[in-house]
């Protein structure tokens, strides 16, 4: 920052330094939680679980359940229930059903959740002190604020931040099959247009753990332009990991917003051995905008370019 030479006393300059250098917040009287930032869209926020911790969680609008890795479980010790299947995005693996007694991020918890024990050694390459992921079944109690441009995270249960965000309110698409999911873990859909789909809306998943747009079955109408990542079985874990291609770019109608030449990937190769999302038509990053407002209980987005 360039010197202040032209100020008449060092008296001015104390005066208004500090707001130079304040810290933005949350809204209103929204406790703040500061994330850490991985790049441009993982973000990873403390938690708390049975009151031990913190242990750094990926913030995933994208997940139903909250994960953690085998070797926190064995610490831990949380009530095990049972064997399960996970699909992710491109990938197909077993998992644990447990239960905990406490979850809490900041001064917002929740008692007695369900939670996924999983490897996460994918994840973990890119933080190695990523213990978990932090899904809708505690998120979903909540209005929740990514600020991308203040790196900010804001959790609400009093409707504070409905009141103080501002922008045009985005109804939430209703759920195909809503009844197959438990409380707390309906994915957030939003309607959109493309341009090479104008006639037709696509109801894409708003998911912050993803980094890059992503089309399911739409993506077989267009040509791709590069394969990228290659499809792999390991039989150990019994994991199915999928390549995807690149499309051409898109303009993407969401809303009020128009966000212009977007590229998507979508899924190639080993398709047959991952179940396909059946609800949704694809995934729609958080990270394409500056924030990001998320009301589960009133089913409304804001979204900030």
């Amino acid at each position: 920052m360039k010197s202040i030479k032209w100020l008449p006393s060092a008296s001015l300059a104390l005066v208004m330094l500090p707001g130079l250098y304040a810290e933005p917040h949350c809204p209103g009287n929204v406790a703040s939680i500061r994330p850490h930032f991985v790049g441009r869209s993982l973000i990873t926020v403390p938690v708390m679980l049975d009151s031990t911790g913190p242990y750094d969680f990926v913030l995933d609008t994208g997940a139903q359940i909250t994960t953690i890795d085998p070797l926190l479980a064995s610490e831990l010790h949380p009530v095990r229930l049972g064997a399960t299947h996970v699909t992710g995005v491109g990938t197909y693996s077993h998992a644990e059903y447990a239960k905990s007694d406490l979850l809490q991020v900041g001064k917002y918890s929740i008692k007695d959740p369900l939670i996924l024990v999983q490897d996460l050694k994918q994840i973990q390459q890119t933080d190695r002190h990523i213990r978990g992921i932090l899904g809708q079944n505690f998120l979903g109690h909540f209005d929740l604020l990514i600020d991308y441009q203040h790196h900010l995270l804001c959790l609400d249960d009093s409707k504070q931040l409905q009141d103080r965000v501002k922008g045009e309110r985005i109804a939430l698409a209703p759920v195909p099959h809503g009844d197959d999911y438990m409380p707390f873990t309906q994915p957030l859909i939003v309607s959109v247009r493309l341009s090479e789909f104008p006639e037709q809306p696509l109801l894409l998943q708003l998911d912050s753990g993803i980094d890059f747009p992503l089309l399911f079955e739409r993506g077989k109408l267009l040509p791709y332009l590069q394969l990228i990542g290659r499809s792999e079985r390991h039989s150990a874990a019994e994991e199915v990991v999928q390549a995807f291609a690149v499309l051409p770019p898109q303009d993407i109608r969401v809303g009020p917003h128009s966000l212009r030449q977007i590229s998507f990937v979508t899924p190639v190769g080993a398709g047959k051995d991952i179940p396909v999302k059946p609800d949704v038509d694809g995934v729609l990053p958080t990270a394409l905008f500056r924030s990001v407002f998320l009301s589960y209980s009133d089913q409304f987005a804001v979204l900030q370019q």
